[in-house]
């Protein structure tokens, strides 16, 4: 094993123990050892999936994903300079949020990552909430994009509510609306654009983004 892989092989240990200031200090040797911002981030990636495996057999009860959240945040930390300077790519807004997802802290702050990487000013609204209150953060954060973390248990009802506040209140309107919703048949229909999983979601927000800025005479 190399030193880089070593060092990344560390950082997934301390973010996986929830131990904040060892990933933070993981995270700068990193980097002093030749991995990219983008290989780092990939890192955290991989351990919040790990986490949420091992949450999902009970083996992280709500302080330990407590401790994980922050250990993440203290590597995030790190890396704002870089996310900072990517998340302008586009000058689009985007909020991610958890809507009753477990853990759905930690995913949205990882996915908020993801999107300020790929080129979004990205905000993680937090803890998990209701669809309204999602819509109505996002209205007074000035979202153009709303990512709604959806669970994979009762899928398609949870859409269908979903869409059903976005039509009530009005917020079609407002915003781009991708939610993510994980295990959704492929004969369910729906109004918006949906997406599988993060990925399938930041591919199709670019796509979007990108007609956005062409309909409005951008390059």
């Amino acid at each position: 094993m190399t030193e880089k892989e070593q060092s990344l092989q560390q950082l997934t240990s301390a973010l996986l123990a929830g131990k904040a200031d060892e990933a933070r200090q993981n995270t700068y040797a990193a980097l002093g050892r030749g991995n990219t911002n983008n290989e780092l981030l990939d890192t955290v990636i991989e351990a919040t999936n790990i986490v949420m495996d091992l949450q999902e057999v009970g083996q992280y009860d709500h302080g330990k994903l407590v401790a994980v959240e922050n250990s993440v945040n203290a590597c995030l930390q790190v890396l704002e300079d870089w996310l900072a300077k990517s998340q302008e790519r586009f000058g689009v807004k985007v909020t991610v949020g958890p809507v009753g997802v477990k853990a759905g802290a930690l995913v949205s702050l990882v996915l908020s990552a993801e999107f300020r990487s790929a080129g979004f000013q990205s905000v993680s609204l937090g803890k998990t909430q209701t669809p309204l209150e999602l819509l109505r953060n996002s209205e007074e954060l000035g979202a153009n994009l709303v990512i709604p973390l959806l669970p994979d248990d009762r899928v398609d009802q949870h859409l269908r509510d979903f869409e059903d506040e976005l039509e009530r209140g009005g917020f079609n309107t407002k915003f781009e609306v991708i939610p993510i919703a994980p295990g959704l048949p492929g004969e369910v229909e729906a109004t918006l654009t949906i997406a599988r999983n993060p990925g399938e979601a930041i591919s199709k927000a670019t796509e979007w983004a990108l007609r956005k800025r062409r309909s409005q005479g951008g390059k």
